[in-house]
């Protein structure tokens, strides 16, 4: 499926608050620093196999275990409510609510971890439900870079490249959701509208990326070195977000720094993040 919008849900933001601002209490896990830059991907579980929060690695679940409500999720009436209205509980395998601010993801691809044919079968489709947002809160999928508007509910396409990014110091909260493999009407209990693919309406239009400014980008090969790699990177991906430089723009242009540094250490760790993030990971 590919990813779309599903819909969008009436959130009494008044509640919401209230178990937002309870939330804020909470000890979140940081399970994929591998894939960011900037401040930390912060999340914590709300339901889980065997009701356990553990550390937000789906591999590290059991994924033979009956999920459910965990003791975060019992402390945060309202978030339990809207996933218990709107979703089906007995396909939800996951649900976690993901905070971030100022920062930027790796483009990567989900579920590349997960070997067991159970784990895959049990985490078979990711939905966001965006509960907090702003006008700098971005996603991008392959070249395409766009948003999700507060109460919408969003299939995303995991195996597909993408990645996400908070341009200021927002504090954006969604709430992700793992599905069981079954069909749409299996996992909604609120009346979806799917979109054909992303919206149009939903699209970041971005001038294309000028030739002065590539060079610019590459020339960075001549000062990148391992202290700053990560700040290199960092602004590659957030040029992407404002400009279009094509199919693949952010992993290429970062192959091709690395190739022009010349520095084997710089070429070698590129090519590590990149098994990792896109191909293949042992977790």
């Amino acid at each position: 499926m590919r990813t779309r919008l599903l819909g969008k849900l009436d959130l009494d933001q008044a509640r919401l608050s209230k178990d937002l601002e309870r939330s804020a209490d909470f000890r979140y896990s940081e399970p994929y620093m591998e894939f960011n830059f900037g401040r930390p991907w912060k999340s914590l579980m709300v339901w889980a196999p065997g009701g356990e929060v553990g550390d937000d690695i789906i591999a590290h679940y059991d994924a033979t275990s009956a999920s459910g409500v965990t003791a975060y999720g019992e402390q945060l009436p309202y978030i339990r409510e809207i996933i218990e209205k709107n979703f089906s509980i007995e396909n939800v395998t996951f649900a976690r609510l993901a905070e971030v601010s100022d920062m930027v993801i790796v483009p990567h691809r989900d579920y590349v971890e997960l070997t067991d044919p159970v784990t895959r079968r049990r985490a078979a489709h990711r939905l966001h439900v965006s509960l907090t947002t702003t006008e700098d809160c971005l996603f991008t999928e392959e070249d395409v870079v766009y948003r999700m508007n507060s109460g919408e509910v969003w299939f995303l396409d995991a195996g597909k490249l993408h990645g996400a990014g908070v341009l200021s110091t927002t504090r954006r909260v969604h709430l992700i959701l793992d599905l069981a493999d079954v069909s749409q009407d299996e996992m909604l209990r609120f009346d979806a509208v799917p979109s054909v693919g992303i919206p149009e309406p939903s699209i970041r239009r971005r001038p294309p990326l000028s030739d002065r400014e590539q060079q610019a980008i590459l020339a960075l090969a001549s000062v990148v070195d391992m202290d700053n790699l990560s700040e290199v990177f960092a602004l590659v991906i957030k040029k992407s977000y404002r400009r279009a430089g094509g199919p693949d723009f952010v992993w290429s242009t970062m192959a091709d720094i690395a190739r022009r540094s010349k520095d084997e250490a710089i070429i070698a760790k590129i090519a590590e993040w990149y098994r990792h993030c896109v191909q293949e990971r042992v977790e």
